[in-house]
């Protein structure tokens, strides 16, 4: 009888918890991979960051009915902005010395997602991070985009701090093809 009851009482849990749903919340903080260069600028160096996305990332929904929901805590055009004046003065810039008028980078972020897909009882998961780039400097413009996309798969839901990880390497390969395109180098010198 003890076994009976036993076996019940994982039965139903096993049950409950095969169906449940979860919150991820993660903070993006691109971090910066140049080369420390002895470039200068002659005008002051004006970044900008905005985005008309909200702080939903996207959702996890796994093969064995596992499901979470992906958050940033942060505000990420603060992050991305703080990411790249760090990236330019690591180049050698000095943003904020220089004559004006300034050169004018604004970047917004135009995609942050993280969607699954199951396929059997593994879990298909496609993360993007993308930015599109407007520099005004020396009487030009240029404009760019840079996105970095990545696909892992999984059986189980992963972790918090591994989606926050992933995610983070994205925007930071992201970031860093911005400071080393060639052209906005050259404006910005």
């Amino acid at each position: 009888m003890l076994n009976k009851s036993l076996f019940l009482t994982l039965s139903l849990s096993a049950l409950l918890l095969a169906g449940c749903s979860t919150t991820h919340y993660i903070s993006i903080a691109p971090q910066t991979n140049v080369t420390n260069e002895s470039l200068t600028n002659d005008r002051v160096i004006e970044v900008s960051t905005s985005t008309k996305l909200t702080n939903s990332v996207g959702s996890i929904k796994t093969g064995i009915k596992e499901r979470a929901d992906i958050f940033t805590t942060n505000d990420v055009t603060q992050s991305v902005k703080d990411s790249v004046l760090s990236g330019l003065r690591e180049l050698g810039f000095t943003p904020d010395q220089g004559v004006m008028p300034a050169a004018d980078l604004n970047i917004e972020i135009t995609k942050m997602s993280y969607t699954t897909k199951v396929e059997t009882l593994k879990t298909v998961a496609t993360l993007e991070f993308e930015l599109k780039t407007t520099l005004a400097a020396k009487g030009q413009t240029y404009k760019a985009n840079y996105g970095s996309q990545k696909v892992k798969e999984y059986g189980t839901m992963p972790y918090q701090k591994d989606v926050e990880a992933d995610m983070n390497d994205l925007a930071s390969q992201t970031v860093n093809r911005l400071l080393l395109d060639p052209n906005i180098l050259t404006l910005l010198k």
